[in-house]
């Protein structure tokens, strides 16, 4: 492509595509909004006047846009497949925000449809790809901690409507804890470990109705969740994401090999030190000192740790880093490469939260249908 900056046009202009605004152009030099549309117009004159783009209008004018080569949909989950295909049958390449839809025939028919008519889809979350994150993976790709063996992930939380300004379509069908943000943790688990193969889950939902600010709305799904996982590559492990918990003491991500524990950054919040706990150091202190195994199963072992220093990134790493994803799919329009939020991989970590509540119903562990590659590492 002869282009080296790409004209994007947002669709869907509430809170959160503010936070695409801030990067796109401004951080992430490959990109250019041009574009903004919402079903209220005027919310879209409003972004557009707030941000200086030059279009705001409907999103059938943004989809007939030459400007635009590529959409960022910002919107609720239940529209992001009929938006996703409306864009690609205009021509559009597309990122969009997490999940890519809401069910695996939908997605099905979104890969198929971009793979023939070869249009980019790629899809939040992209955290993945921020320097501390990648840390991680290039301390599973060196064999810091040996052979991976077993992962926890852990979201446990109060509920959405002690911050967010319009949280009651989390409590509706579409709505819950998985489809939110279980896509934060599974995409980074299978950024650097690779596929699922097998999951099995049980839920439970702790209040009828939630309290939203000035009324009581009734709750329609689920809102907490404990699924185990296994992954393609023999790794075993264990999710849990709840709106109905207070406040837990357990790690975002952790993944424990034959040769240590690797103590991740939340994949949601990029908050935390990246730390690895080596065995062979561990059982060294255990033999040498008097308390023995009493000493190895107390906090005092975790001293042992030691502080892994974040690759260097242009980007601090943790700001500034929405926008990541659909700055690394125009690198790849503009170069000819493949895009490392892959269709694909969203496609599988979207199967992979649908098949929560297909376990709970059935009973039944759930394998899994699809498969992906690992994004290569980003370069930094």
């Amino acid at each position: 492509m002869s282009k080296t900056v790409l004209g994007a046009g947002i669709i869907g202009c509430g809170t959160f595509c503010n936070a695409y605004l801030a990067t796109l152009g401004p951080v992430y030099k490959n990109t250019k909004v041009v574009a903004c549309s919402d079903i209220d117009v005027e919310k879209a004159y409003e972004t557009a006047k707030k941000w200086n783009i030059p279009h705001p209008c409907t999103t059938e004018e943004l989809l007939a846009d030459p400007e635009v080569d590529y959409v960022i949909i910002v919107t609720g989950p239940g529209s992001h497949y009929p938006l996703t295909m409306q864009a690609l049958k205009a021509g559009k390449h597309v990122y969009c925000e997490k999940p890519m839809c809401i069910t695996l025939e939908q997605a099905n028919e979104i890969v198929e449809y971009a793979e023939a008519h070869n249009l980019y889809v790629t899809n939040a979350p992209d955290t993945f790809l921020d320097a501390s994150m990648q840390t991680v993976r290039k301390v599973i790709d060196n064999g810091k901690i040996g052979k991976p063996l077993n992962i926890t992930m852990n979201f446990v939380g109060p509920g959405h409507e002690m911050w967010h300004p319009n949280p009651e379509f989390y409590y509706k069908k579409g709505g819950g804890p998985v489809l939110d943000m279980a896509p934060y943790y599974l995409t980074a688990a299978v950024s650097v470990l690779g596929p699922i193969d097998e999951i099995y889950c049980y839920s439970n939902r702790a209040f009828s109705q939630r309290w939203i600010y000035d009324h009581n709305t009734d709750v329609e799904v689920d809102t907490d969740y404990v699924a185990i996982l296994k992954f393609k590559n023999g790794v075993i492990g264990n999710i849990n994401v709840s709106f109905d918990g207070v406040r837990y003491h357990l790690p975002g991500m952790e993944i424990t090999g034959t040769e240590g524990t690797v103590y991740c950054p939340d994949p949601n919040t990029l908050e935390g030190d990246i730390k690895v706990l080596n065995r062979a150091k561990l059982v060294d202190k255990v033999r040498d000192d008097k308390m023995g195994p009493r000493w190895m199963y107390s906090d005092e072992a975790f001293t042992l740790a030691e502080d892994i220093e974040t690759l260097k990134s242009p980007i601090p790493t943790g700001h500034n880093h929405r926008g990541m994803g659909a700055a690394d799919m125009a690198d790849c329009i503009i170069n000819g490469k493949k895009p490392r939020c892959s269709m694909q991989m969203a496609r599988h970590v979207t199967e992979a939260i649908l098949a929560f509540d297909k376990c709970v119903k059935s009973g039944m562990p759930y394998r899994m249908t699809t498969t992906c590659d690992l994004p290569d590492p980003m370069e930094f």
